[in-house]
């Protein structure tokens, strides 16, 4: 082998070694971490919420199905089927009394039955709404995906997603009662792309989110695509 061929040979064997270190390198920069506890995304969660990054729902969860629910009686013509069982449901969770039957006046006067509201409504109902907690409160992160790379507000990001349950904070009692909370249930509206559901340990809401590194510490991705852009971590070219 001649001496330029030879050189050729050493050159190009080098460029190789060079590009296997560089896209070593990239590889390794750019590897994410292979695994993340749940504790660690709760407490990111946490973090988020104390720094007012990401705000739980501090309104009350309330149902608003056009009824009043304040001091004056209820009146529900007897052919109305739905809301006389609404109604009766709300009797069982000790906020209404038994309906008494009525008329309801006029040229064409139709039966009624009347529901009157105990003192124990004015605790939850008011303003056309009645409702079933204070407030939400954060209680678990579980199911924790892989680890892998993600973009949020347009910047590459270590990430993983991983579900966020809540809990109601201060429910109402009444909701333990059998049945109450399964027709409340289907009455409540989404909370956040999502929906309350009744169980053994009380009501839970469980949402898929994102966790991403910021400084080398996981943080919510809410409060990622919340910031200013200023406050962002991105990765350096």
């Amino acid at each position: 082998m001649d001496s330029h061929r030879r050189r050729m040979v050493l050159w190009g064997g080098a460029l190789a070694m060079a590009l296997t270190g560089a896209c070593g390198i990239a590889a390794q920069r750019w590897l994410p971490k292979t695994s993340v506890a749940p504790a660690e995304l709760l407490e990111a969660m946490s973090n988020a919420i104390a720094n007012g990054q990401v705000v739980p729902g501090r309104d009350p969860i309330c149902v608003a199905n056009g009824l009043a629910y304040d001091k004056e009686p209820v009146n529900v013509q007897t052919g109305n089927t739905a809301t006389l069982s609404w109604m009766d449901m709300l009797v069982d969770a000790g906020l209404y009394e038994r309906p008494v039957g009525g008329q309801s006046g006029g040229l064409l006067s139709q039966s009624i039955s009347i529901y009157r509201p105990l003192p124990e409504l004015a605790r939850w109902g008011g303003g056309r709404r009645l409702c079933v907690a204070r407030a939400v409160r954060l209680d678990a992160v579980s199911n924790v995906g892989p680890v892998e790379d993600m973009r949020l507000r347009g910047k590459r990001y270590t990430g993983v997603l991983a579900d966020v349950r809540w809990r109601l904070d201060d429910p109402a009692p009444w909701l333990a009662i059998p049945g109450v909370s399964e027709a409340l249930a289907h009455e409540l509206p989404g909370w956040r792309s999502a929906r309350w559901q009744p169980g053994p340990h009380g009501w839970a809401l469980t949402q898929r989110k994102s966790f991403v590194l910021v400084d080398s510490r996981w943080t919510a991705g809410d409060a990622v695509e919340r910031a200013a852009p200023t406050r962002t971590n991105p990765d350096p070219m």
